[in-house]
């Protein structure tokens, strides 16, 4: 069940990239990092200032 709309961001992000674990971390002040490492590889992480920005990572990462 989806609770608000960052989860619903999240849940969007994941369904078009399924090789990553997406999330958020709230910062201290200002908002949150949009968060995202391979399944496979937890080792490689990126972060991003907002979801559209992390979009651009991923598909710059290349593997769905």
């Amino acid at each position: 069940m989806i609770q608000n709309r960052t989860d619903a961001i999240v849940a969007e992000l994941e369904h078009d990239w399924p090789n990553w674990q997406i999330w958020t971390v709230p910062r201290a002040i200002g908002g949150q990092t949009w968060c995202a490492r391979r399944w496979d590889d937890e080792k490689h992480v990126l972060n991003a200032g907002s979801p559209h920005e992390l979009a651009e990572y991923l598909a710059a990462e290349g593997t769905g």
